[in-house]
């Protein structure tokens, strides 16, 4: 019997763009929702036009888009996704971005004449009307503080999953390894989420000055996992494996949630010293990546994202539901 007090998923609509079809089809299975999906069509000039294939009068909506290349094309699709639900006549709207755009454009740099092109994403999307955003592993956490106090954000981690994976590698004198100095945090986390392991895990940093690149920690005869929340051209990540591998590092993995893999990538990952790269996929990997190198494996947060989809629509806590240690939570399993 239903709680009192909570909703069923009768008034639960999926809408999804054109971006990341394959997740938006998996989070409908696990929910066991049909999706439904949006009419986009592009005009000659490379305008965007959006209807709605279905009523979502008085629904909450969660618009399932992630924003990665083509990431302008991908914001406008959610920017008007959003406008399209709320003049609707939705109940609420809730926008589902597991790749945040321009997260990297968060703060303004000393005697620069720039935007804050993070913030002015969370305005776009406040001023469509966004009830809600949902994101996995944000470049940085103040992005949550981009958006009023009338629209809470949900930041998600994806490193649970690749924590379950490393488990089943048998590591041998684990090291985890931030590639730079912003990274240490999350790499630490990662840290704490293997302490399950036979081999207590320890943590080390490159830290690059000019072109010297410095090891800060040992990882002599060490499995070692390099942590970051993205890979764009693949340079930060592999110049940290080849170094550790120079120090004496035995295998090396790098761990990332966000696969963006832009220009030569695949060609330098495939010559580094990396011998496996865990994403998550909330970007999905062009098809350039996987013919220029056979050593990145992709691992799905449809489940992690499922469950806190079903989590804000019945009004339970999101926080509760994903408090949980790194090494177990049963969320992903």
């Amino acid at each position: 019997m239903e709680e009192v007090g909570k909703k069923d998923l009768s008034k639960l609509k999926l809408v999804t763009g054109t971006s990341n079809r394959a997740l938006a089809d998996e989070i409908s299975a696990r929910l066991g929702v049909s999706l439904s999906p949006a009419y986009v069509k592009r005009f000659n000039d490379g305008e965007v036009n959006i209807r709605l294939s279905e009523s979502v009068r008085g629904c909450d909506v969660f618009i399932l888009q992630s924003c990665g290349p083509p990431v302008n094309d991908n914001l406008v699709e959610l920017l008007l996704l959003i406008s399209s639900a709320k003049r609707a006549s939705a109940a609420s709207v809730t926008a589902v971005v597991p790749y945040y755009p321009y997260a990297r454009q968060s703060h303004l740099p000393d005697k620069l004449r720039v935007p804050i092109a993070g913030a002015d994403v969370a305005k776009m999307m406040e001023s469509m009307g966004v009830d809600r955003v949902l994101s996995i592993d944000l470049h940085c956490a103040q992005i949550q503080g981009f958006f009023g106090p009338r629209t809470p954000v949900d930041n998600l981690y994806a490193a649970p999953a690749a924590v379950s994976y490393f488990h089943s590698k048998d590591l041998v004198r684990p090291a985890v390894v931030s590639p730079d100095a912003a990274g240490v945090a999350r790499a630490k986390l990662f840290c704490e989420g293997l302490q399950c392991s036979a081999d207590i895990p320890h943590l080390a940093i490159c830290v690059k000055v000019g072109d010297t690149v410095t090891l800060v920690g040992d990882v002599d005869a060490c499995d070692v996992i390099v942590v970051d929340d993205l890979i764009d051209s693949g340079r930060t990540l592999t110049t940290a494996a080849n170094h550790c591998k120079d120090k004496g590092a035995k295998r090396i993995f790098g761990f990332a949630t966000h696969a963006l893999f832009s220009g030569t990538a695949g060609e330098l990952i495939e010559a580094s010293a990396v011998d496996e790269i865990i994403v998550a996929n909330t970007i999905e990997l062009a098809p350039k990546l996987l013919e220029s190198t056979r050593k990145v494996r992709q691992l799905s947060v449809g489940k992690l994202i499922e469950g806190a989809v079903r989590a804000i629509h019945t009004g339970d806590s999101v926080s509760e539901l994903f408090t949980s240690t790194l090494a177990g939570s049963s969320v992903l399993q």
